[in-house]
């Protein structure tokens, strides 16, 4: 975490800082709230969040700033309680880029080149997991990198402030049997579980229980991915309750022959459905499908390198913040 966060030995009444971390898209509409929350005139509320940043409140009971984060998160504005004097702190981000246009790969490494944002070969980096990472850009520095790469079609940057940034825990190239019980024994005892039948290991760590993962391990070899970073591809497994007409009837409207795709799945190798699908994405999937009552599976893309569409909307420059 960057901003420097309460620690939990503080009373409910002890006094604490509110800083304004980001105003959301419609932050207008959430002034008046804040104006009376903490007793501001509207004005000086619209100005805050006008500027999408900085102190709001000063000496301000713990337990009635907790209810003022939670407020006006309701709202689309994230406020951040810090200790008093600490001042607002600033904001990291954290960013992921892929290619949804292999062709434009030289023109953005060099463009990446010339920002500073790349030294030596990093091509191969835009297929892993979790894409291209640039972490720890300031906000000024994250929304120069978004502007100037919307010149490039075929490009796709997810932002993630670091502050409400999860991950997910997934099996690595390395490791063994023995060593993976315990630290998924470990994961467990802090409150970190799979989530059936999604494929990770563990799944909505924060950063500070990754880096106590990290000091706890440090030769882990588990791959920890941003949420927002994450790709999926969907495999239809099984007829579920479905029908075989029905069934049948599904398949055709996705352009399958039925005879094939039936082949497919009864012998087990499964029918790729969908491909490049975002975490979120693939979530919404798995519920709609086992509505229909059709037998799905997540697949995590842990390289992309040979995916062409990396994801279901059409190409372009994608700021997802």
């Amino acid at each position: 975490m960057n901003l420097p966060q309460v620690t939990d030995d503080l009373m409910p009444d002890d006094l604490v800082d509110v800083t304004l971390v980001c105003a959301g898209d419609v932050a207008a509409l959430a002034a008046l709230q804040l104006a009376r929350h903490f007793g501001l005139p509207c004005a000086e509320a619209e100005t805050i969040l006008a500027v999408g940043r900085g102190l709001v409140a000063s000496h301000v009971p713990l337990k009635r700033a907790k209810a003022a984060v939670s407020l006006m998160a309701t709202l689309g504005v994230r406020l951040a309680i810090v200790e008093f004097g600490e001042g607002p702190g600033l904001e990291v981000f954290d960013l992921s880029m892929r290619l949804t246009d292999p062709g434009v790969a030289s023109s953005v490494l060099q463009k990446l080149r010339a920002l500073g944002f790349a030294s030596g070969d990093v091509a191969s980096k835009f297929h892993g997991p979790g894409g291209y990472e640039l972490c720890n850009l300031t906000r000024d520095r994250a929304d120069g990198l978004l502007r100037e790469m919307r010149a490039f079609p075929g490009v796709e940057l997810v932002c993630s402030p670091q502050t409400e940034a999860r991950y997910d825990v997934f099996a690595g190239p390395r490791g063994n049997r023995r060593s993976m019980a315990l630290i998924l024994r470990h994961l467990a005892d802090i409150g970190c579980h799979a989530c059936d039948p999604w494929p990770a290991l563990a799944v909505g760590l924060d950063r500070r229980m990754l880096a106590h993962l990290d000091a706890r391990f440090p030769d882990h070899g588990l791959i920890c991915v941003n949420h927002k970073f994450q790709r999926y591809d969907l495999t239809l497994t099984g007829l579920g309750s479905v029908s075989v007409q029905d069934f049948a009837d599904f398949l055709t409207t996705r352009g399958h022959a039925p005879y094939i795709a039936l082949e497919v799945v009864t012998g087990r190798r499964g029918l790729r459905l969908e491909s490049g699908l975002t975490r979120a994405t693939a979530l919404q999937f798995l519920s709609d499908y086992a509505l229909i009552g059709l037998q799905v599976r997540a697949d995590f893309v842990h390289s992309t390198e040979k995916t062409v569409k990396m994801s279901p909307v059409k190409s372009g420059f994608m700021p997802i913040l």
